[in-house]
């Protein structure tokens, strides 16, 4: 019996054994898997990844900086976006007036900045993709702005622009920018740049020769009721006497219409960098009847553009007149004195029964035989009126001919910015008018 329970005994406890063994061996797995789980160095690649497994950003990582740019002074001038604008768009070309700044806050993700409508831009929203966490990166973006609010602009004012910046569609930082801005009427022709050098942009005052104003086809039915000239040709008759015909035939009706030299150019702007003079769009010399010498160089080119004629713009110190070529392919041109349209005042010779006021202060332009001609009652008043302002009209395109010759090596010398001549058809290239 006893070697019986002992052989049971034994072959049980040898049973357990066997079975704390292979308990123990499945114990042992499961703790290996559970320490191996828990184990710093078992996933290499989750713990020596590059960036932390939170990925949340904030705006100092982003360190997003906005600003516009810096000659300008903060201040925006509706004339430099306006003229250049068509130009910007042909060539995709940038102004680059407005600059972002950021750094790349991990390898691999999306920007996006709304700059939020305001009174001179629309919504625009610039995108991009970023790599390679620290890059500082720079971008110029363009800007949709409201062109037509730009060109209704006619004092100063003061705008915020509002800018959201998202990452990867989420929203991280929120900045403004306070900008001022000028009239439309202010011409910027020329700044201190970063560099401390002096850039020239006279030939901006070209985006106020506006051929396409739809108040000139009204001065041009008046110029056609003079019945100085049928109708306009430009060079199609081939002569020079008919340019200057034509040309003559618009220099009477502003006179009819009185149009006075004003010296008005004079801005408020307080910048000492940025040098701007003040001009009048075609239609407010229409209406106002005045102007200094550089609106009416604008307008009459304006006119002769739109009529086939080809217009320059000649910039002396201090003063602008304007010429205008006689022949189509530039090989004769002449130049014209605008300021001499308000040298005579037709609408002061006037006429009673008995007398006629003035014609007297007018003699020097006018032939004896018109002027007996008048009082024997071979000529009318208004053939009177008409010489005369003939005589100031080939005056006016005589007076500049010795400063020409005179400024003729400076004028061809391109580092000479006092003394330029614009060509209006050659700049139409890059400077569109500014359309108001």
């Amino acid at each position: 019996m006893y070697v019986v329970f002992n052989y049971k005994v034994h072959h049980c406890f040898n049973k357990l054994i066997v079975y704390m063994i292979k308990f123990n061996f499945l114990i042992t797995i499961i703790l290996i898997a559970f320490l191996s789980s828990c184990d710093p160095g078992a996933d290499d690649d989750y713990f020596n990844r590059k960036e932390p497994i939170d990925t949340t950003i904030t705006s100092d990582d982003l360190n997003l900086k906005i600003s516009y740019y810096g000659p300008l002074e903060n201040t925006i001038y509706p004339s430099v976006i306006l003229g250049l604008s068509n130009y910007s768009a042909r060539e995709n070309y940038s102004l680059g007036l407005i600059k972002y700044k950021l750094t790349t806050p991990k390898n691999k993700c999306s920007l996006k900045i709304k700059l939020l409508q305001s009174t001179v831009n629309n919504e625009t929203v610039f995108q991009e993709q970023l790599d390679l966490k620290g890059r500082k990166n720079e971008f110029f973006p363009k800007i949709n702005w409201n062109y037509e609010k730009l060109k209704s602009l006619k004092q100063q004012g003061t705008v915020d622009l509002s800018f959201t910046c998202y990452i990867d569609n989420k929203e991280i930082d929120n900045q403004s920018l306070r900008l001022s801005y000028r009239s439309v009427n202010e011409c910027v022709y020329g700044m201190i740049d970063e560099d401390g050098n002096y850039v020239d942009l006279k030939w901006m005052f070209a985006a106020y020769v506006n051929e396409d104003h739809p108040e000139i086809d009204n001065f041009l039915q008046e110029v056609l009721n003079t019945r100085i000239i049928n109708s306009f040709i430009g060079y199609q008759e081939g002569s020079e006497f008919s340019v200057l015909e034509q040309v003559y035939a618009i220099w009477y009706t502003l006179q009819t219409k009185n149009v006075k030299y004003t010296s008005i150019t004079n801005t408020s702007n307080p910048s000492d960098k940025v040098f701007t003079q003040y001009v009048r769009f075609f239609d407010e010399v229409y209406s106002k009847t005045q102007a200094n010498c550089v609106d009416a160089s604008v307008f009459l080119c304006s006119v002769l553009k739109r009529i086939g004629i080809k217009p320059f713009l000649v910039l002396i110190p201090g003063h602008m007149y304007m010429g205008f070529y006689t022949k189509s392919d530039k090989s004769i041109f002449r130049l014209l004195e605008t300021t001499m349209i308000g040298s005579i005042d037709l609408n002061e010779i006037y006429e009673d029964k008995t007398y006629v006021y003035n014609l007297n202060k007018y003699v020097n332009y006018l032939t004896i035989d018109t002027y007996n001609g008048y009082f024997n009652g071979i000529y009318s008043l208004e053939y009177v009126k008409k010489e005369i302002s003939l005589y100031s009209f080939i005056y006016a395109v005589d007076n500049n001919n010795t400063q020409w010759d005179n400024d003729l090596s400076k004028l061809n010398n391109p580092n000479n910015y006092h003394y330029q001549m614009f060509d209006i058809e050659e700049l139409r290239k890059v400077v569109q008018p500014i359309g108001r």
